[in-house]
């Protein structure tokens, strides 16, 4: 099989050769391809051949496309820092005062670095996407709301003025829906949201339910009616707590952090009748940092054989991949599939 088929057949509930590692990796690429994170997140065709490379050198299953998350924050109008070789951040958000009116929908197509994601996506997909599964990274309404807001005005929000928090998340989804079509239409096979800060480490389950959930609904809703077949939720930290808003939003995959139990997750009766599929979750600055290539190989083994059974698992790093990952453990991460992950026919 294919790693797209391989991936398909996972997410379609059908039982594939073996199981697919879909390494939770953008920028780690950067160094490999032979350029700094800048360079890889401001340029569409460096940022593709910096994918697509790593991932025809080590053999996974599907491609994440994209490099930050400041992406649609700088689209509105917050000032954007790109060091050399880090990730980029908001430096001065957009609505420093909370303004409402302020704010104009921008163009997927025109306005910041989001046509550059587009056409990334088209080249992964031209590319290699007969062959592999390529996934394209957004945010999701918390996380799109704070590179606009900034982080801890929004926080203070929450308390001073939620009926602001709720306006803006209601323009930062339509905003969201904008974006996720042009990507379906660029050719990603799956839109990732982005939603760390919907952690309980961050934000109250209460909170999350009261203010985020029905706006995560909302956008994925649009999304499916606008053709996308799979829509992965990235929540960090623990989220039992909030597990069944997670069913709720309708996400079919969830991307699991490493803290989590996959197995416990997957037996789990909400997410068996929702026929979601757990991915993950060897921990990033952790395992996959390690100088021995054989400690990811074994406890990606772990996971395999936890999981092997219950079925829609894909295997994954529990969150973005760094640079040092790179060469060893990520093909690692490969070899243990290619070793453990088979299912007896």
């Amino acid at each position: 099989m294919t790693g797209r088929e391989r991936m398909l057949a996972v997410l379609e509930g059908r039982k594939p050769d073996r199981i697919p590692v879909f390494p939770n990796i953008h920028f780690g690429t950067a160094r490999f391809g032979g350029m700094t994170i800048k360079e890889f997140s401001i340029d569409a065709k460096r940022n593709a051949r910096c994918l697509i490379g790593a991932c025809r050198e080590f053999g996974y299953d599907a491609v994440k496309v994209g490099s930050d998350v400041t992406v649609e924050g700088e689209a509105v109008g917050s000032l954007v820092e790109f060091p050399e070789d880090n990730v980029p951040t908001v430096k001065i958000p957009f609505l420093q005062e909370p303004n409402i009116d302020k704010l104009c929908m921008p163009d997927p197509y025109k306005d910041g670095r989001m046509p550059m994601f587009l056409e990334s996506t088209r080249i992964v997909a031209q590319t290699i996407g007969k062959d592999v599964f390529v996934a394209s990274l957004m945010q999701g309404p918390l996380n799109c709301a704070s590179q606009i807001r900034g982080l801890e005005n929004l926080l203070m929000d929450f308390y001073d003025r939620p009926q602001f928090v709720e306006e803006l998340l209601t323009f930062v989804v339509q905003l969201e829906i904008a974006f996720g079509k042009a990507l379906i239409e660029a050719g990603a096979d799956c839109l990732i949201l982005g939603e760390a800060l919907c952690s309980p480490s961050v934000i109250s389950p209460d909170f999350y339910r009261k203010f985020v959930l029905a706006k995560e609904k909302e956008l994925i809703g649009a999304l499916r009616t606008a053709g996308a077949k799979h829509i992965d939720l990235h929540i960090c930290g623990n989220i039992n707590k909030i597990l069944t808003g997670c069913v709720e939003t309708g996400a079919n995959i969830l991307d699991l952090d490493w803290m989590m139990n996959v197995r416990e997750v997957l037996q789990t009766e909400e997410i068996r009748k929702a026929g979601i599929t757990g991915c993950g979750n060897l921990n990033p600055a952790g395992v996959l940092i390690s100088k021995n290539p054989e400690d990811v190989v074994q406890e990606a083994r772990k996971l395999l054989e936890e999981n092997k059974e219950e079925g829609r698992f894909i295997l994954s790093a529990g969150c973005n991949m760094q640079s040092d990952s790179v060469p060893a453990n990520l093909r690692a991460m490969v070899e243990a599939v290619e070793r453990y992950g088979w299912y007896v026919v």
